[in-house]
Parts: structure tokens; C-alpha cells; sequence
């Protein structure tokens, strides 16, 4: 049996050397449901490493309490990639334990439509890496930049078999609270699986994660306090001494704005040392390109620009560039907060703007990282915003309050060493706050009438830094009809502020997933102008022809120039509320075989994953019944099986969208000839409404589409689905459907005399009795049993 230490040591490598601390070992040999809640440990200690590490170990070694994802939300683009590169090849050198994530099991997830299918396998270990945006929008059931029709699967996989780490607490703002209060809803609710989070930071006071439902202090471990076996090892006292100087420049934006950015690059390549890493950070974007700008010149260091606001390759591409720690270089690294915290650099000189403390002490962890420069020390060099200028813009993005604040500790501070910094001091109050009122009326993923969503912004990030994300195309209005959704290295992110001010006379167009194409692009994905400012998680297309971007300076307002489009996606997969993506295959499949196969599957799931009693039965029976509405006329024409008396199909190689009548839902038939068929019977109601969700188009509410036709003769209609319609009988469900005739009174409010309850009154009383959590979770073993099955048809192994 191999120890930790060898563990450890094989996932950097076995000539590495390199051993676990005592509070990584500790972490690793604790059952995870006696984790803490909070880690505390000074920048360059192994943050990372010992949590997935430790994470790792326990999947190894088959802890029962481990959930089967780790979830590592981070609150800066910069971060994500490398904290993936360390985990996959961490994972890559450990291939050879059983029970541990793979390549293809360990996901970033910032943004896009193009991420790997990481939710059809919820029996498999497996790490998910991303920005904060991305995995708590998704936590809320609105998932940024992704299909809506599948927010409840994201939603219930993040909250059932869970570890959430997060890690950077300092920089969350509004997503802090948000973290607490869902951990709280969870543990009220109840989840299917155990899940729980940690929160990480090098600045971080427990008392921060206090909020209205979460009352308790967290269990806290300190690193290296609560360890003596780390507080005297050489690393941990090379880190804790470094020395960093503090020093004051005599400059203020607030005397000179137009000159400021010039004399910062003066003054710091006055202080740079030639064959070092210089590191100026600043606070906000266009002063970063104004300083990088002023630093560029034939002759002299390298010079980098790092922020937030660069497509993702760009940015890649930059980041790959910044120098490791002990390989020196001869470069000056102009960036924003997207550095501040996680990145592996160290500097040997830091210039620096003033900010929050907490920001401030993550800065400094790029400076002197291991004490590498002992002797000499390295340098910081702050600015003061504001000094005695009154000008409240300068300290934006952040509160004056809290550079008051942090200006008051740096003034008495000679050295910035880890040891010298004292508390993270108070976090930046937060506007809003997550109730479980928001969360449970977030379940319900219809739009309003207007086609808008609940915007959930102001649980996610502050709203100054709320994004939204732009991607440039040729030619775009000429060729609307033709242009596919984007892919995720296309994605600029644009705060929602500067966002405004440049789209003003400007056309830009967002996929409409009501809307729906004529003719044969039915069902297609289709763009909307944007009409009225955009907003946050919005994803938009321009032309390229209106600037707005140069590649090595990213989102630029200023620029007129036509930006170099990246290439487009063959294929899109973003679709409409008609659209049916997954019926179109390369083999036909006869229904009554596909409700045979996706039955056998979700039993599979379901003793896979411990789902047992009442609900095993409710999801086995929704995957035998899930398709029944296909036998409906206009979907069998669509499958181009219009022959009478000929069997139903479930899949099809001449599948035709124009075919058939518009906006039909087979799901909702389906739902409806269940219902009938156990005589609307409230016993039925969950496996009902697990058929009828399986596509996450159907689910709370039940209401004909803005602009469904009606149904002639003023009756009821919904979904393409019309009363009295006649659905032929199928085999396969178990039961047997016998065919017969459909209503929809049951989308009526009140009862009626044949149907009883409503469909509303229905679905809310199964998510009061289930919660949000677990009635999520068994949506989406229908829809994962559905997907597996007919991926195995077309690969010709289904399991029936």
C-alpha cells in the first residue's frame, strides 16, 4: 500500500522530491465530511495541490463521504487554465490508481457552447474547473453562455455528489455570500448525494462567510498556526520572510490623468532590474493598455499585458509567456487584478496601485513568491489613487472607503512580508443577498412574457464587474441566417458597464431560443437584434468591421479597426424551444426498442448511483413513457414515416423539421396520454412530470409559445400540442399506452372535473415536497438515461 508521501510525490513526479506538508497530509487523511469549512495559508504554500491532492487520495481510497466531483470555482479567468494544467498532469502522473478522474474527466468550464459533455457521467469521478460567473450562474439555474434547456441539468449536478472549493474568497464580492447561502439551502433542502464546500484563501476571516441563513463560525484550519510541523520548515520560513521593502511614489492620476499612464511606465522602468520580472499592476483595463502602451518602445525589457478582456486563446497565449519563479527574465508585466491572486509569477519589483487590503496582500504574493531574492529583497512601489483629490472615479473599480482603508495600514508598513500583514480586514459589503424565496422561484426556467429572465447578476458578481460576452463575425447581418452560435475561444468578456457605452449606435444580435426558422431551417437557432441595453451573462454578436478589438491588447472601445475574427464552429448546438437535436440520427430506431433501451439505462443509472424506492420506480417509468408523444402524426412526419399503419419510429435518418405542425412537443403528448392512463391520478405526478422535463423545455408551467398559431375553433392549445388530438397506441411502456385522445384542461389554473389539479398546482407541489435539489436531480437521470440509450443506438450496443 502506498503512503501519501509516495502519492503526493508521484503526481509531481518521482525525481521531484517533492514531500506534503503536515496540514496536506492531515487534509488527506480526513474523512471528507470532517473537513473544515475554511482554509487559511500564506500564497505559495500549496493551496491547490493539497486540496485536490487530498481530494484525490480520498477517491482513491474509496472514502464513501467524497463527493465524485470537485467543483474549483475561482474568481478570475487567468486562474482557470492554470489551475486545470496543474490537475491534469497531477492526474496524468497518478493514472495508474483506480477510482481517480481521467483527461477526459477534468472540465474548464468559462463560457462557450463548445465544453465537453462532462454531465452524462455523474457515476464518474471527475474535476470541473471554472469562473465563478459560469459555475454559480449554473448553481442558480441560469447558466451564462449555455443552452437554457439545459440549466437544470448543470443545476443538478452541482448540487448532488459535490465538492465546491472556492478558492480566492477576497475576490468573490457579491458571489461570497451567495456561496453561503447555497451551502445553507443545500443542508436545509436536502441533496441527493452528499455535497458540501470549502472556502481557501491566504486572506480570509472566517466571520466573512456569515450571512442570514448561516449563523455558525466555520470550522477554520490556519496554515501554518495550527500545524507546528510546517510553521519551521525552510520553505514555509523562506515564505513567510521574504523581504519586500515598501516604498511610496510621489505620482497621482489625480494631478495629471492624461500624463499619469507615462509616468507610471517612467517610474517603473526607472525601478526595473535589467534580467528580473517588474510586475505593475493597475486597476483597470484601459489604464493597463494606456501603461503598456507608454512601456512599449523599440529597445529595452519585454513587455506583457495581462487582463480579464482578451478572447480566451489570446489570452492563453499571453499567459503561457509570463516567466516562471527562478527563471529569470528581462520583462515588465503591465496587468490587472486578473493577476492579483493564484498565478504562479514571482517579481523581483512590484508596482502597484492602491486597493483593498485583502487585494493588496494577494498582490504582494506575486513579488518575492519563495524568497528567492533574500538577499536584496524585492520592492514595492504603491501609488495613492486619490491622495487629496476628490475625484471618486479614480478609485474605481473599488470603494473609496477601501483604499481609505488600506492606504492606513501601508503608511506604517516598512515590509510586506507574509509574516508583517496582520487580518485580511473587512470584505466589501455586498448589496444583495440569496434567499431561498430567489432560489426556489429560480426552478422555474420558462421566461416571462416578455421573453426575459430573472436576472441573477447580483448574486454572482458586483455589478460593475458583471460581464457580458461578445464575439465578432463577418459580414454578420448579411449573413444572419447562416451564422452558428459561438465557440468559447471567440468569447470576449466585456463588463456590462463599458459594455453599454459601446454598443451605443452600434447593431449587435443574441440567439432568440423562442424563435424558430421557416421552411427547412425550422427549429434552427436564430438571431435577435438587441434592442435596449444588453444584459449581464448575455452573449452577443457584432460585425467585425466595428472594432472594438486588437489582438494583443484585447477589448479596446476605442479602436475602429476590424477585428480578425477567429473561425466559426462547423456546427452549432445552441437551439430554439422547436427544435429537436437529438431525433435526427444515422439509424433509424423503432419507438417501441428506444423506450425499451432508455428504460434499461436509467435502471443501470439508477444501481449505479444508489437511487432507490419510489423514486427509482418514478425515473424507470419516465424513460419508458418519455417518447410516447412521438407516435403523434406531425412527429412521425417529420421522421418521414408517414405511411399508414407503419410502425412508430423514435429516431430517423430523414428527419425534417418543415414537416409536421410547428412547435409540436412530443414530450408534453407524452406527459399527457401518462396522465390519462393512470386516470390523473396524483400518484402519477412526479414520473409525469419527469417525462415531460426530459428536454428541459416542458417543465413548472404549461403555456402555448408567443407565437404558436392557434388552434382552430378557439381550443386549447399549448406547445403544438392541441385538445382532442389523437395519439396512436404504442408498446414498450410497460403498460401499454392504447392510444386515445389528448386534453389539455389541465393547463387551465383550478381543477376540472376529469383531470383534477392543474399541471401548475401539480409540478409546485412536487417541488415543495421534493425541494429544488432532488427533483432536479431526477429530471436529469431521465434526460442522462435518455442521451446514453441513444448514443449506444447509433453505436449499435444499446442495452436493452
Amino acid at each position: 500500500m502506498m503512503t501519501y508521501d509516495g502519492f503526493f510525490g508521484t503526481a509531481y513526479g518521482s525525481a521531484s522530491g517533492v514531500t506534503p506538508a503536515q496540514w496536506q497530509t492531515e487534509l488527506a487523511m480526513t474523512d471528507c465530511v470532517d473537513w473544515p469549512q475554511a482554509l487559511i495559508a500564506p500564497t505559495g504554500l500549496g493551496k491547490t495541490a493539497g486540496v485536490v491532492l487530498a481530494w484525490a487520495w480520498r477517491q482513491a481510497q474509496g472514502d464513501p463521504t467524497a463527493p465524485r466531483r470537485l467543483v474549483y470555482c475561482l474568481p478570475m479567468r487567468t486562474l482557470v487554465e492554470q489551475t486545470a494544467d496543474s490537475t491534469r498532469r497531477w492526474m496524468a502522473a497518478l493514472a495508474e490508481f483506480p477510482g481517480l478522474p481521467r483527461g477526459e474527466d477534468i472540465h474548464v468550464l468559462m463560457g462557450g457552447v463548445d465544453e465537453p459533455r462532462w454531465f452524462e457521467h455523474p457515476d464518474r469521478p471527475a474535476v470541473l474547473i471554472g469562473t465563478q460567473d459560469m459555475l454559480l450562474s449554473r448553481a442558480l439555474m441560469r447558466g451564462y453562455a449555455m443552452s437554457r434547456f439545459r440549466w437544470p441539468v448543470d443545476f443538478a449536478l452541482l448540487h448532488a455528489d459535490a465538492l465546491w472549493v472556492f478558492d480566492e474568497v477576497q475576490a468573490m464580492g457579491a458571489a461570497r455570500p451567495t456561496s453561503t447561502q447555497l451551502e445553507a439551502f443545500r443542508r436545509a433542502l436536502g441533496t441527493p448525494r452528499p455535497t458540501r464546500s470549502l472556502w481557501v484563501s491566504a486572506t480570509l476571516d472566517p466571520r466573512w462567510l456569515d450571512t442570514v441563513d448561516v449563523r455558525q463560525e466555520p470550522r477554520a484550519w490556519r496554515v501554518p498556526d495550527d500545524f507546528p510541523g510546517d510553521a519551521d520548515t525552510p520553505r514555509s520560513r523562506a515564505i513567510l520572510s521574504a523581504a519586500k521593502p515598501v516604498h511610496r511614489l510621489d505620482i497621482s492620476p489625480g494631478e495629471d490623468t492624461k500624463g499619469y499612464p507615462a509616468a507610471l511606465a517612467e517610474a517603473a522602468l526607472a525601478r526595473h532590474r535589467s534580467g528580473h520580472p517588474t510586475l505593475v499592476i493597475v486597476n483597470t483595463v484601459a489604464r493597463a493598455q494606456a501603461v503598456a502602451g507608454a512601456l512599449s518602445r523599440d529597445e529595452g525589457p519585454e513587455v506583457l499585458l495581462i487582463h480579464s478582456r482578451f478572447r480566451p486563446a489570446d489570452r492563453a497565449g499571453l499567459v503561457a509567456r509570463l516567466p516562471r519563479p527562478g527563471t529569470p527574465r528581462d520583462v515588465i508585466i503591465v496587468a490587472t487584478q486578473a493577476i492579483e491572486a493564484g498565478v504562479d509569477l514571482s517579481a523581483a519589483v512590484m508596482v502597484t496601485e492602491l486597493a483593498p487590503w485583502a487585494s493588496l496582500v494577494q498582490r504582494f504574493g506575486r513579488l518575492n513568491r519563495r524568497g528567492e531574492y533574500s538577499a536584496e529583497g524585492a520592492p514595492v512601489f504603491w501609488v495613492d489613487l486619490l491622495g487629496e483629490s476628490e475625484n471618486r472615479d479614480l478609485a474605481a473599480p473599488y470603494a473609496p472607503d477601501d483604499l481609505a482603508q488600506a492606504r492606513s495600514r501601508l503608511v506604517v508598513l516598512a515590509d510586506a512580508a507574509p509574516g508583517n500583514l496582520g487580518g485580511p480586514g473587512d470584505p466589501t459589503p455586498v448589496r444583495r443577498v440569496l434567499r431561498r424565496k430567489d432560489l426556489i422561484e429560480l426552478f422555474d426556467t420558462d421566461p416571462d412574457l416578455t421573453g426575459f429572465d430573472v436576472d441573477i447578476s447580483p448574486y454572482v458578481r458586483d455589478a460593475e464587474d458583471t460581464d457580458v460576452r461578445v464575439f465578432w463575425r463577418t459580414n454578420a447581418e448579411s449573413t444572419l441566417e447562416a451564422q452558428p452560435s459561438p465557440s468559447r475561444d471567440e468569447l470576449c468578456a466585456i463588463p456590462i458597464g463599458q459594455a453599454r457605452k459601446w454598443l451605443k449606435g452600434k447593431t449587435a444580435w443574441h440567439a432568440d431560443p423562442q424563435a424558430r426558422g421557416d421552411g427547412k431551417d425550422r427549429g434552427a437557432l436564430r438571431w435577435r437584434r438587441l434592442d435596449g441595453a444588453p444584459w449581464p451573462g448575455l452573449v452577443l454578436m457584432v460585425d467585425a468591421g466595428v472594432g472594438g478589438y486588437v489582438a494583443g491588447r484585447g477589448f479596446d472601445p476605442g479602436s475602429k479597426a476590424a477585428v480578425t475574427p477567429l473561425p466559426a464552429p462547423l456546427y452549432g448546438d445552441s437551439e430554439s424551444a422547436d427544435a429537436d437535436p437529438d431525433t435526427r440520427r444515422d439509424r433509424a430506431v423503432a419507438l417501441g426498442d428506444h423506450l425499451d433501451h432508455v428504460a434499461a439505462e436509467a435502471k443501470a443509472l439508477c444501481d449505479r448511483l444508489g437511487v432507490s424506492g419510489a423514486e427509482r420506480q418514478a425515473v424507470v417509468t419516465a424513460a419508458r413513457w418519455h417518447d410516447v408523444g412521438k407516435a403523434h402524426d406531425s412527429f412521425q412526419q417529420r421522421l418521414g414515416n408517414g405511411a399508414p399503419g407503419a410502425p412508430p419510429l423514435a429516431k430517423s435518418d430523414h428527419f425534417e423539421p418543415t414537416a409536421g405542425r410547428p412547435y409540436f412537443r412530443h414530450e408534453l403528448a407524452s406527459a399527457l396520454a401518462f396522465l390519462a392512463h393512470h386516470d390523473w391520478s396524483r400518484e402519477a405526478d412526479l414520473a409525469a412530470y419527469l417525462i415531460a422535463a426530459h428536454h428541459g423545455k416542458v417543465r413548472l408551467s404549461l403555456r402555448a409559445l408567443p407565437k404558436e398559431p392557434p388552434a382552430p375553433g378557439g381550443l386549447r392549445f399549448a406547445r403544438g400540442v392541441r385538445e382532442g388530438d389523437h395519439l396512436p397506441a404504442v408498446d414498450g411502456t410497460g403498460e401499454g399506452w392504447p392510444g386515445g385522445a389528448l386534453t389539455l384542461s389541465v393547463m387551465e389554473l383550478g381543477r376540472d372535473d376529469t383531470t383534477g389539479a392543474s399541471w401548475s398546482e401539480r409540478t409546485r407541489a412536487l417541488l415543495g415536497h421534493y425541494g429544488p435539489f432532488r427533483l432536479a436531480w431526477l429530471e436529469t437521470l431521465v434526460r442522462l438515461a435518455d442521451w446514453r440509450a441513444s448514443d449506444a443506438e447509433q453505436r449499435g450496443t444499446p442495452d436493452a
